[in-house]
Protein backbone atom coordinates (compact mmCIF):
# COMPACT_ATOMS: atom_id res chain seq x y z
CA UNK A 1 0.00 0.00 0.00
CA UNK A 2 1.46 3.53 -1.07
CA UNK A 3 2.18 6.00 1.61
CA UNK A 4 -0.77 8.34 2.21
CA UNK A 5 0.07 12.31 2.04
CA UNK A 6 -0.41 13.10 5.29
CA UNK A 7 -0.51 16.67 6.69
CA UNK A 8 -1.51 19.03 9.91
CA UNK A 9 -3.13 21.82 9.00
CA UNK A 10 -2.14 22.16 5.34
CA UNK A 11 1.62 21.43 5.97
CA UNK A 12 3.19 18.10 5.60
CA UNK A 13 4.02 15.63 7.71
CA UNK A 14 6.60 12.98 7.74
CA UNK A 15 6.47 9.59 9.46
CA UNK A 16 9.08 7.99 11.38
CA UNK A 17 8.24 4.79 10.28
CA UNK A 18 7.10 4.34 6.60
CA UNK A 19 2.57 3.74 6.94
CA UNK A 20 3.04 1.55 4.28
CA UNK A 21 0.73 -2.32 5.47
CA UNK A 22 -1.00 -0.17 7.99
CA UNK A 23 -4.80 0.75 7.43
CA UNK A 24 -5.99 4.19 7.14
CA UNK A 25 -6.69 4.17 10.90
CA UNK A 26 -3.96 3.01 12.21
CA UNK A 27 -2.07 5.59 10.36
CA UNK A 28 -4.16 8.71 11.50
CA UNK A 29 -3.44 7.62 15.10
CA UNK A 30 -0.06 7.46 15.02
CA UNK A 31 -0.46 10.82 13.00
CA UNK A 32 -2.41 12.28 16.33
CA UNK A 33 -0.28 10.46 18.55
CA UNK A 34 3.05 11.41 17.32
CA UNK A 35 2.92 14.85 15.58
CA UNK A 36 -0.44 16.85 17.11
CA UNK A 37 0.78 19.71 18.85
CA UNK A 38 0.53 19.40 22.75
CA UNK A 39 -1.68 23.13 22.85
CA UNK A 40 -4.00 21.82 19.83
CA UNK A 41 -6.83 18.99 19.80
CA UNK A 42 -8.03 17.82 16.57
CA UNK A 43 -10.90 18.96 14.96
CA UNK A 44 -11.44 17.45 11.49
CA UNK A 45 -10.56 14.44 9.73
CA UNK A 46 -9.93 14.49 6.09
CA UNK A 47 -9.61 11.76 3.76
CA UNK A 48 -8.41 13.22 -0.28
CA UNK A 49 -10.77 15.96 1.37
CA UNK A 50 -13.53 14.30 2.63
CA UNK A 51 -14.77 14.49 5.85
CA UNK A 52 -14.82 11.32 7.70
CA UNK A 53 -14.53 12.75 11.06
CA UNK A 54 -15.67 16.02 12.80
CA UNK A 55 -15.58 17.06 16.64
CA UNK A 56 -14.49 13.10 17.39
CA UNK A 57 -17.87 11.71 15.77
CA UNK A 58 -16.82 9.61 13.03
CA UNK A 59 -18.63 10.10 9.93
CA UNK A 60 -17.55 6.49 8.30
CA UNK A 61 -15.18 4.18 8.73
CA UNK A 62 -11.63 4.90 7.90
CA UNK A 63 -10.47 1.72 6.87
CA UNK A 64 -13.32 1.92 3.70
CA UNK A 65 -11.91 4.82 2.70
CA UNK A 66 -9.56 4.35 -0.57
CA UNK A 67 -7.51 7.44 0.29
CA UNK A 68 -4.15 9.27 -1.24
CA UNK A 69 -4.22 12.06 1.37
CA UNK A 70 -4.88 12.53 5.41
CA UNK A 71 -5.09 15.97 6.43
CA UNK A 72 -5.85 16.53 10.24
CA UNK A 73 -7.49 19.64 11.01
CA UNK A 74 -7.17 21.50 14.67
CA UNK A 75 -8.14 24.19 16.60
CA UNK A 76 -6.29 25.38 19.49
CA UNK A 77 -6.88 23.58 23.07
CA UNK A 78 -7.45 26.67 25.09
CA UNK A 79 -10.26 27.78 22.92
CA UNK A 80 -12.38 24.39 23.06
CA UNK A 81 -11.43 24.33 27.08
CA UNK A 82 -12.81 28.19 27.02
CA UNK A 83 -16.13 27.25 25.43
CA UNK A 84 -16.40 24.33 27.65
CA UNK A 85 -16.69 26.40 30.89
CA UNK A 86 -18.74 28.82 29.31
CA UNK A 87 -21.03 25.70 27.89
CA UNK A 88 -20.82 24.17 31.81
CA UNK A 89 -21.77 27.43 33.47
CA UNK A 90 -25.19 27.65 30.87
CA UNK A 91 -25.52 23.90 32.09
CA UNK A 92 -25.51 24.12 35.21
CA UNK A 93 -27.67 27.22 35.82
CA UNK A 94 -30.13 25.74 33.51
CA UNK A 95 -29.90 22.07 35.83
CA UNK A 96 -30.15 24.75 39.38
CA UNK A 97 -33.11 26.40 37.85
CA UNK A 98 -35.13 23.25 36.48
CA UNK A 99 -34.63 21.29 39.88
CA UNK A 100 -36.07 24.66 41.61
CA UNK A 101 -39.00 24.64 39.41
CA UNK A 102 -39.46 20.36 39.65
CA UNK A 103 -39.48 21.29 43.44
CA UNK A 104 -41.99 24.30 43.36
CA UNK A 105 -44.41 21.99 40.92
CA UNK A 106 -44.22 19.24 43.58
CA UNK A 107 -45.30 20.95 45.96
CA UNK A 108 -48.46 22.41 44.41
CA UNK A 109 -49.35 18.43 43.30
CA UNK A 110 -48.20 18.88 39.55
CA UNK A 111 -46.99 15.11 39.70
CA UNK A 112 -47.74 14.76 36.40
CA UNK A 113 -46.15 17.73 34.73
CA UNK A 114 -42.88 16.85 36.97
CA UNK A 115 -43.17 12.68 35.75
CA UNK A 116 -44.74 13.43 31.88
CA UNK A 117 -47.88 13.42 30.58
CA UNK A 118 -48.47 16.98 30.65
CA UNK A 119 -46.60 20.49 30.60
CA UNK A 120 -43.54 21.24 27.99
CA UNK A 121 -41.21 18.27 29.02
CA UNK A 122 -44.30 15.81 27.87
CA UNK A 123 -42.69 14.58 24.75
CA UNK A 124 -39.51 14.11 26.72
CA UNK A 125 -40.01 11.87 29.96
CA UNK A 126 -41.34 14.86 31.68
CA UNK A 127 -39.44 17.03 33.56
CA UNK A 128 -37.81 15.07 36.14
CA UNK A 129 -36.22 12.52 33.31
CA UNK A 130 -34.53 15.92 31.96
CA UNK A 131 -33.71 16.90 34.92
CA UNK A 132 -31.61 13.63 35.59
CA UNK A 133 -30.21 13.39 31.68
CA UNK A 134 -29.34 17.31 32.99
CA UNK A 135 -27.28 15.94 36.22
CA UNK A 136 -25.45 13.55 33.58
CA UNK A 137 -24.39 15.69 31.17
CA UNK A 138 -23.22 18.10 33.55
CA UNK A 139 -21.04 15.39 35.16
CA UNK A 140 -19.55 14.15 31.22
CA UNK A 141 -19.00 18.09 30.86
CA UNK A 142 -16.46 18.46 33.74
CA UNK A 143 -14.88 15.66 33.16
CA UNK A 144 -14.42 16.71 29.78
CA UNK A 145 -13.06 19.90 31.09
CA UNK A 146 -10.34 18.33 33.63
CA UNK A 147 -9.47 15.86 30.63
CA UNK A 148 -8.56 18.79 28.50
CA UNK A 149 -6.94 21.20 31.35
CA UNK A 150 -4.71 18.59 32.17
CA UNK A 151 -3.22 18.83 28.56
CA UNK A 152 -3.31 22.20 28.81
CA UNK A 153 -1.28 25.51 30.06
CA UNK A 154 -4.25 26.39 32.15
CA UNK A 155 -4.76 24.63 34.92
CA UNK A 156 -6.53 27.20 37.47
CA UNK A 157 -7.41 25.14 39.81
CA UNK A 158 -9.85 22.23 40.90
CA UNK A 159 -13.08 22.52 39.15
CA UNK A 160 -15.94 20.38 40.94
CA UNK A 161 -19.21 19.21 40.29
CA UNK A 162 -19.78 17.29 43.68
CA UNK A 163 -17.83 18.14 46.71
CA UNK A 164 -18.98 14.88 48.93
CA UNK A 165 -19.50 12.08 46.12
CA UNK A 166 -20.93 9.58 49.01
CA UNK A 167 -23.27 12.19 50.28
CA UNK A 168 -24.59 12.82 46.84
CA UNK A 169 -24.97 9.25 46.54
CA UNK A 170 -27.00 8.83 49.33
CA UNK A 171 -29.13 11.73 48.38
CA UNK A 172 -29.93 10.47 44.86
CA UNK A 173 -31.10 7.01 46.95
CA UNK A 174 -32.99 9.55 49.16
CA UNK A 175 -34.82 11.21 45.91
CA UNK A 176 -35.49 7.52 44.40
CA UNK A 177 -37.16 6.49 47.55
CA UNK A 178 -39.00 9.51 48.27
CA UNK A 179 -40.46 8.85 44.64
CA UNK A 180 -41.52 5.29 45.10
CA UNK A 181 -42.89 5.89 48.35
CA UNK A 182 -44.68 8.83 46.16
CA UNK A 183 -43.41 11.21 49.00
CA UNK A 184 -44.18 14.34 46.97
CA UNK A 185 -43.88 16.75 49.81
CA UNK A 186 -40.41 14.80 50.69
CA UNK A 187 -39.00 14.35 47.19
CA UNK A 188 -39.87 18.79 46.79
CA UNK A 189 -37.51 19.32 50.17
CA UNK A 190 -34.65 16.89 48.68
CA UNK A 191 -34.58 18.75 45.36
CA UNK A 192 -34.96 22.06 46.58
CA UNK A 193 -33.00 22.25 49.84
CA UNK A 194 -30.05 19.36 49.29
CA UNK A 195 -29.55 18.81 44.94
CA UNK A 196 -30.78 22.81 43.71
CA UNK A 197 -27.76 23.88 46.46
CA UNK A 198 -25.05 21.21 45.14
CA UNK A 199 -25.60 22.88 41.62
CA UNK A 200 -25.34 25.90 42.83
CA UNK A 201 -22.24 25.54 44.31
CA UNK A 202 -21.19 23.72 41.55
CA UNK A 203 -21.89 26.97 39.30
CA UNK A 204 -20.29 29.34 41.32
CA UNK A 205 -17.06 26.54 40.96
CA UNK A 206 -17.31 26.73 37.38
CA UNK A 207 -17.81 30.50 37.11
CA UNK A 208 -14.58 30.88 39.49
CA UNK A 209 -12.63 28.34 37.61
CA UNK A 210 -13.47 30.28 34.18
CA UNK A 211 -12.64 33.74 35.79
CA UNK A 212 -9.34 31.83 36.70
CA UNK A 213 -8.52 30.91 33.70
CA UNK A 214 -9.54 33.21 31.14
CA UNK A 215 -10.13 36.51 32.65
CA UNK A 216 -8.36 38.88 30.29
CA UNK A 217 -7.84 36.52 27.45
CA UNK A 218 -11.56 36.07 26.14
Amino acid sequence: MKQPKLLIDGKKIRMESPAGGKSLAETVREVIQHHLPEDRIVDEIRVDGELVCKNGEYQKNVDECQGESIEVVTIPLEEVLRESVRTLVSHLSQVARLFSEIGRALRKGMVDEVFGGEGVYKDRGGAYVQGIEAMVAAQVLVDQIRGASGTSDRQPGNLLLVEDETRFEELLKSMLLAQEAQDWILLADLVEYELVPVFEKGLASAEQYYQNAFAGAA
